[in-house]
This record gives C-alpha cells, structure tokens and sequence, in this order.
C-alpha cells in the first residue's frame, strides 16, 4: 500500500480511506475500551457552525472537552461543502467495512457476514438531524492541553496585520479559554485532523478534532498556510437557519495525545 504524508493536508475530493486511513494496531486504553489510531488532515471549505461550542466536564476529574458542529447546509448546491459530506460518507462506509472484518478482535465475535449488526453499532460521523428541516453535521473536537486547558488548535485572525492573518491568542494563563469565535452561524474556513476509531463496549465512535480555524469575513481574502485554497473562485455562502441541537457523546477514557 502506496504511504503518503499524513501532515499535508488534503481536499475532500482527494481523500482515499484506504490509503489515508491505514488502519493498523487495535490498541485497548487504560480507562477502559479500544481505540485505532488514524492521522489524515483535511481542508474544510467555509462552513457554518450549526450552534455554539459544547462543553462538557468530566464528573471524576473536572476537566473541561469542548467539541463544535460543522453544518453541512449548503451541500446539495456548494459542490466543496456536497464534497466534503460526501467523504465523510464514504469514510463511514470504510469504517463499516473495516470494523466487520476485525470484529473478533473488537468484540470477540465473528460478525464477518453480518455486517448490518456492525453497522447498527457504528456511530455515523455525518450526523442526520430528528427534523428534516435541519441540516446534518459534522462533530469536531477542540483539543485543550490536559494540564493548562490551553487551546492545543490555531485561530487566525480575519484581518490582516502587515500583510498577513496573524494568529490570534484566545488563552490567557490569568483568564483562561476564550471560546467567543465559535458562535451559531458563525462561517469559518478550517483545516481538521481525522485521528481515528474509538470502541467503548458494543459502540465504535470515529473521531475529528480541529487543527487550525479562521473566521471567514465578507470579502475575497487569502489564508494562511493550510487554509488557503487553490481554487480561485470565491465560496458561496452556506446559508443561514436554524439547526437542532447535536447529542454529545461524553467520552468514556483520556485523550489519546
């Protein structure tokens, strides 16, 4: 199997699982499960936030996680935001696939000719809403530092400073996270990390956590590094409206990293 960089970023449209999702050790984690480790990054187009930033906190050690919902409306007329789904699909359907056929060492049973039960215990990482009216959407982690809470992801600013973004420091040592950019509605441009499979009892989770964010403004505008697009021609809005509010699943062990 041809390797590949897993610190260049890639575009939706060139996204392989096979190849960018090279599965290898089913490893069990000290508080409890199995995770399988992945490392892909991918480029978001500008998307909508479906709601603000969730936060939860865990009851034994108090630490605070905190995650965002990517809206995927737009995506039946954006042909970015329609590719981007449409990985994410099809990474499901992988991931499916993978789990049916490494299902003794998941579960201790063969469930190599019933794929249906594995994928009754797939979470979908495309998450369809309970109302029709509403759009799907893409959960993403906000990684923090275990012992500081810093943010462990980049924001840039949206407005240049000597002729470039520059980064914008949304931790401060005396008052701690600032969370205020991520805001229903709010249209952001991200580039976002695929880091694997995590198995807690009968259930598989995928998971995406955000490496770097940048609020999109009205005007045509570069990004920096990985968030700059090739494409010349300017995104279409995705639209605005309301969403209904994600489900979280609390995690059940630490942070991998």
């Amino acid at each position: 199997m041809a390797s590949f960089d897993n610190n260049t970023p890639l575009k939706p449209t060139d996204f392989d699982p096979a190849t960018h999702v090279p599965y290898a050790k089913i490893k069990a984690h000290q508080n409890g499960g199995k995770y399988i480790w992945a490392k892909a990054k991918v480029k978001a187009p500008p998307m909508r936030l479906a709601f603000d930033y969730n936060e939860n906190e865990d009851e034994k050690t108090g630490r605070k996680k905190y995650d965002i919902a990517l809206s995927f409306m737009g995506s039946d007329v954006n042909p970015k935001i329609g590719a981007l789904r449409e990985m994410c699909e099809q990474l499901d359907q992988y991931n499916i696939d993978w789990a049916t056929a490494n299902s003794v060492e998941l579960w201790g049973e063969d469930l190599s000719s019933k794929r249906d039960i594995v994928a009754d215990r797939y979470t979908h990482m495309v998450k369809t809403p309970k109302k029709s009216d509403y759009s799907p959407t893409l959960k993403v982690k906000l990684m923090t530092n275990f012992t500081t809470g810093k943010n462990e992801f980049q924001v840039f600013s949206n407005v240049k400073v000597d002729g470039a973004f520059p980064e914008v420091d949304i931790w401060t040592e005396e008052d701690g996270l600032d969370l205020s950019v991520f805001k229903a509605k709010t249209e952001i441009a991200s580039l976002i990390e695929y880091t694997g499979l995590w198995v807690v009892g009968k259930k598989v989770y995928p998971a995406w956590k955000l490496v770097q964010v940048q609020p999109k403004s009205s005007s045509n505008q570069e990004k920096k590094y990985a968030l700059a697009d090739s494409d010349d021609e300017e995104e279409e809005p995705a639209g605005s409206g309301g969403e209904s509010v994600e489900d979280t699943m609390e995690d059940a062990f630490g942070d991998e990293e």
